[in-house]
């Protein structure tokens, strides 16, 4: 096979990947459930790598929507630092690809041993994060050959996304209407390829690049950035504009690349504020969303969609984007150097 031909083939799958997600209402179901049920003082998200930025949606989401506190939590504080955590009433959401990652599953049971219900999200039903949840969600994303995650990155975010917006108490037709409408934009945007060749063009040869989002979009900023590194092999850092604003606007420097998530109109100003100081220190400038600044120096187009399912819509051009420069640098993404599918943490 050629080279990127697994990542390709994910990628252009995962409108279809949407709507297999959207048949396992009965298991989405019982995870809102139990989240009401609980009623939780806290929601504790376990997740590593991608899955981790997968986790950060949530957070944003269940601040949102729920208006409960979440927290990330730190697997590092029990495999390194043999910490025990005690828990007010809480729920925790855990969230892999594999559902293997031994880090992971030790966080998992840390949790747990401290009387913590336990929702886990993965792709694969036989995994022991599987069993280890009170709930069990099958991601449905199907077999990922690439080792850079895509369908289950996406699988994750709207796993998440349908399992917050029940337990908010929205009917399962409205979120269907809004799941299908997301399905079309992002299968419109696949079958349009100028764009992405437009913006590879700029980020070809430069080996320093910043993504740049807020709110629900640090998901996409964090997970964009890592793709570009992963398949890449380049410097690339994913950031809040908030905080990119102060120390990280110091790395950049002519030929600097800063993509800008503005498709979500929470916090838009602030990334468009980021571009123009970026933009004068010599930067070069994507935008990924609406096309709101009129001198960038490429532009990826994203379709209306809710705020809430921005990061589902703005982070298949990232995708695309990382697989096409890669191509065209002769790199494979679909095996990056140095890495495997699965992260096997202690």
């Amino acid at each position: 096979m050629s080279a990127g031909q697994w990542m390709s083939r994910e990628i252009a799958e995962q409108p279809a990947r949407w709507a297999d997600l959207l048949h396992t209402r009965d298991d989405i179901d019982a995870a809102a459930r139990l989240l009401v049920d609980t009623d939780p003082e806290l929601i504790v998200l376990a997740a590593r790598g991608s899955s981790d930025h997968a986790a950060m949606f949530a957070q944003y989401l269940i601040h949102s929507r729920l208006g409960i506190p979440a927290m990330l939590a730190t697997p590092a504080s029990v495999t390194a630092h043999g910490a025990f955590l005690r828990y007010p009433r809480s729920v925790a959401l855990a969230v892999s690809q594999s559902g293997r990652s031994p880090d992971l599953l030790a966080t998992v049971d840390a949790i747990r041993r401290a009387g913590v219900p336990m929702i886990a999200f993965a792709n694969d039903a036989d995994s022991e994060l599987a069993a280890a949840g009170d709930v069990f969600v099958n991601l449905t994303a199907g077999d990922e050959v690439a080792v850079a995650a895509t369908k289950t990155y996406t699988a994750e975010l709207l796993a998440l996304w349908l399992t917050v917006q029940r337990a908010a108490g929205r009917s399962w037709p409205e979120l269907e209407v809004e799941a299908e409408g997301l399905s079309r934009v992002v299968a419109a945007g696949l079958r349009a390829t100028g764009h992405i060749e437009a913006a590879t063009a700029v980020l070809a040869g430069r080996d320093r690049v910043m993504v740049v989002g807020r709110g629900l979009s640090m998901s996409s900023a964090k997970e964009g950035a890592l793709k570009l590194m992963e398949t890449n092999a380049i410097a690339a850092s994913g950031w809040s504009a908030a905080d990119a604003i102060h120390g990280p606007l110091g790395q950049v420097v002519p030929g600097t690349v800063v993509i800008l998530l503005t498709a979500s109109s929470a916090g838009r100003d602030s990334v468009l504020d980021f571009g123009d100081r970026a933009a004068a220190l010599g930067a070069s400038i994507v935008e990924i969303g609406p096309g709101l600044i009129a001198d960038a120096d490429a532009q990826i187009p994203v379709g209306e969609v809710a705020d809430d399912v921005v990061p589902l819509a703005e982070i298949v051009p990232l995708q695309r984007l990382a697989l096409a420069l890669a191509v065209g640098s002769g790199l494979d993404p679909d095996n990056p150097a140095g890495l495997r599918k699965v992260t096997l943490t202690t």
